[in-house]
C-alpha cells in the first residue's frame, strides 16, 4: 500500500478535469465530484486501501477527462488502472440510427451490464460512491421525467450490486433514492 497513490491520483484528476463543470444553474468544477466520490469511499464506505481511494479520484479520467489507459499505466499501479478500467463505461459503437431516447436507454443498459459483469466488488464500492454523489446532484438539477429515470436507474444499480459489497454506501444510496422517489408527485 502506498499513500502517495492518493496524492498522485488527486493531482492527475485535477489536471485532467481542469475546465470541466458539473450540471446545474451554478455549476461547480467537475473535480468537486471526484473529490466527493473519494470522500464517500473513505468516510462513508470506510475504505482505507490507498489504491481504491486513488481509483475513486481517477474514476472519470478516461470517460470525462481525456486521459488514456496508457497514461494511467505510466503513472499508477496495475491495480489502480484495473479498477479505473472497470469503472469506465462501455459506450455503444453503432448509434447512427438510434433516437436520443434509444441511445439513452442503450447507454443505461450497458452501464447496468458493466456493473453486473465487469466490476469486481472494489469497483462496485467506488460505483456506489459515484452514484451517491451523482444522485445528490441529480436531485438538485433534474426535474420530472429525467429525475424519475435517474431514480429508476439507481434502483436497477442497487439490484445489481449486492448490499454486502459495502453496506454503508449501499444504504446511503438507497436512502437518498427513497427520498428522491418520495419527492415525485
Amino acid at each position: 500500500m502506498n499513500q502517495d497513490w492518493i496524492t498522485a491520483a488527486l493531482e492527475f484528476a485535477i489536471e485532467k478535469h481542469a475546465g470541466d463543470f458539473r450540471d446545474g444553474d451554478v455549476p461547480l468544477p467537475y473535480i468537486s465530484h471526484v473529490i466527493e466520490v473519494a470522500n464517500f469511499v473513505r468516510y462513508i464506505g470506510g475504505v482505507t486501501d490507498p489504491e481504491m481511494i486513488a481509483a475513486a479520484f481517477l474514476h472519470d479520467v478516461l470517460e470525462h477527462g481525456g486521459a488514456t489507459i496508457e497514461e494511467l499505466q505510466v503513472h499508477f499501479s496495475e491495480r489502480i488502472v484495473e479498477l479505473v478500467g472497470q469503472l469506465t463505461r462501455t459506450e455503444p459503437t453503432k448509434v447512427g440510427h438510434l433516437s436520443k431516447d434509444q441511445l439513452r436507454d442503450l447507454r443505461s443498459e450497458l452501464l447496468l451490464e458493466d456493473i453486473a459483469t465487469r466490476m469486481e466488488p472494489d469497483a462496485q464500492t467506488i460505483k456506489l460512491a459515484d452514484r451517491l454523489s451523482n444522485l445528490i446532484c441529480a436531485l438538485q438539477t433534474r426535474k420530472g421525467e429525467k429525475r424519475k429515470r435517474y431514480l429508476t436507474q439507481t434502483a436497477a444499480i442497487l439490484e445489481r450490486i449486492p448490499r454486502a459489497v459495502n453496506p454503508a454506501l449501499w444504504d446511503a444510496v438507497a436512502s437518498i433514492a427513497k427520498q428522491g422517489l418520495a419527492s415525485i408527485p
